[in-house]
């Protein structure tokens, strides 16, 4: 069985966990938080680095996009370099995907956002 572990910046009062099947392969998927704590994850990234299949980083972004440049947010760098061994991922390209479809979307097929300031 495979093990993904999303180490995040935000809170363990959210911590869970979750066993799922994806195309007959069993995974574990946990959420584990640090309260804020970029250290703690650090050192639970270096801790879990090669024992799990795979990392998600949660709580923050190594790359915003604008139009056709990518930046990236230096303080997510020392989390993506904490493993050495196992494949980490922010999910920035598919936040990058995603989000900028969004309001297209909710506009045509969900509630019309003309005259609309926020989402609420």
């Amino acid at each position: 069985m495979k093990r993904v572990i999303s180490v995040s910046l935000g809170s363990s009062s959210r911590n869970h966990s979750a066993e799922v099947e994806l195309l007959g392969e069993k995974f574990v998927v946990e959420r584990i938080g640090t309260d804020g704590d970029k250290e703690k994850a650090i050192e639970l990234i270096k801790e879990l680095d090669g024992k799990v299949d795979a990392f998600g980083m949660g709580g923050i972004d190594l790359y915003l996009y604008n139009a056709s440049k990518r930046y990236v947010i230096k303080d997510a760098l020392p989390l993506m370099e904490a493993a050495q061994k196992t494949p980490i991922v922010d999910g920035s390209g598919l936040k990058n995907t995603l989000e900028r479809r969004v309001i297209k979307y909710i506009d045509e097929n969900m509630f019309s956002l003309k005259n609309k300031k926020y989402l609420w």
